[in-house]
Parts: structure tokens; sequence; C-alpha cells
């Protein structure tokens, strides 16, 4: 059986492109032909919470990496409407990233895990260490830095991704090598990085040897915009 992949987007609607063009197409018209594609399991939007760009984010739990492969979702690229293919000439940025899930251990979600309803915040974060040092990385992942993340109060979920394939269009595109791992976190609030647990997850002795050692990193903190049911029945 083919392992679980994983869709994240970001986007920066730029000066070309209004706020409300921009998520006027994106709830009307993007998310909602996804809502009809099989490949995809959910849609959610997430809003800058980090005061920095690309402002909006969208993440998509997909079928399999080798659904992205084939129609009908390579259908949704080839039959563009005029209205998106204007607005994604005009905007500043588009970068999509393809991620297949990490065959490794992760802590059950917490109590506040409700598949129905996403978490109020949620944290990407990309890394990628020195190759001699990618399996004392994924190890101190497996065996310290998530179980340690899992018993800050206020921890919803945490999940890990390998990079499988990226792209970007609009008017700041370009080629932009990213980190391999990708991990989501998914928090009740961000006061949670006030909290002595979760800074002692940060501070050991083994997370100072990896950090020292991470040769990629970006880190984006989001709020939960909208999301997306598939109705009763359909597909």
């Amino acid at each position: 059986m083919a392992s679980p992949a994983f869709l994240l987007v970001f986007t920066e609607p730029g000066s070309d492109v209004s706020d409300e063009e921009y998520n006027d197409w994106y709830n009307n018209e993007h998310i909602p032909l996804r809502v009809d594609t099989p490949a995809f399991l959910s849609w959610t939007r997430w809003k800058a919470a980090d005061g920095e760009k690309p402002a909006y984010g969208a993440s998509y739990d997909l079928e399999s990496y080798a659904a992205t492969k084939q129609a009908p979702y390579t259908t949704l690229a080839e039959t563009r409407s005029d209205r998106e293919k204007d607005i994604l000439r005009r905007m500043q940025l588009m970068d999509r990233r393809h991620y297949e899930l990490y065959e490794g251990p992760a802590p059950p979600p917490s109590a506040l895990y409700d598949p129905a309803t996403p978490a109020p915040y949620v944290v990407f974060v990309g890394v990628e260490t020195k190759p001699e040092l990618e399996d004392e990385f994924n190890k101190w992942y497996d065996e310290e830095h998530f179980p340690m993340l899992a018993k800050v109060p206020g921890w919803i979920r945490s999940r890990r991704f390998v990079l499988a394939d990226c792209n970007q269009m609009g008017q700041d595109a370009q080629k932009k090598q990213l980190p391999k791992y990708l991990a989501m976190y998914e928090w009740a609030s961000l006061d949670v990085f006030e909290t002595e647990e979760y800074k002692a997850a940060l501070r050991t002795p083994w997370a100072a040897k990896i950090m020292a050692n991470v040769v990629l990193k970006e880190r984006r903190v989001m709020s939960f915009l909208k999301k997306w049911e598939r109705p009763s029945g359909k597909l």
C-alpha cells in the first residue's frame, strides 16, 4: 500500500492581486475543484501568524504521491480556467511542495485532537542536516524531540514528511532548494512557546548537536483560516 502524501502550498497575492480577489478565487474556485478530486483527503487554509511572507498557506492530505502523477490530479493543472491563469500570472508567488509521510514513530495525538476540527495554530518546520548525521537526526526526532514536545501543554499533534517534489509560480517564482524533511506541529495556542516544557525540548544537548549541523532550515507559524469537507456520498 502506498504511503500517504501531503501537499503544502504557500501563497503571496502581491500588489497586483487584491486580498479580496485572491480569497474569492481560492475559496470559491481553487479549493472546490480539489474537494471534487479523489486524491485529496483534506483541505485547510492558514494565514501567517508570524508576520512573515508568504501570507497564506494551504495544506492537503493526499491519498499517495503516485496519485499526484496521474489523472484526475494532473487534470487540475491542464484545465485551469482563464481566471486562474490570470491570477497565477499576476500574483507574487505560489510555492507548492509535495511530501510523502515519514515512516517513523510518532506520539499519538493528544486528547485535544479532533479530526473534524483543525488546530488553531500550526508550525511548519523544514530542516535538512549534513548527510553523515541524517540517521542521528531522524533518531533524535523519533526518540527525543517529538516525545518531549508531546508533553507540552497545548500540544495537539506532530507529523513528519519527506520532500518529493516542488515548484513555484508567479512573478517571484524561482528555483529554490528546500529542506528534505518537514515537521508539522499543531498547537492550541501560541502561548505554548513560553512554557518551560517547550523551551526544555529545544535546549537539550542532543538538540544542540543536531541544530549545529543543520544546513537548511525554515519555520512558519500560521493560524487556522478555513477548512472544507467533501459532501457526504460524493466520490
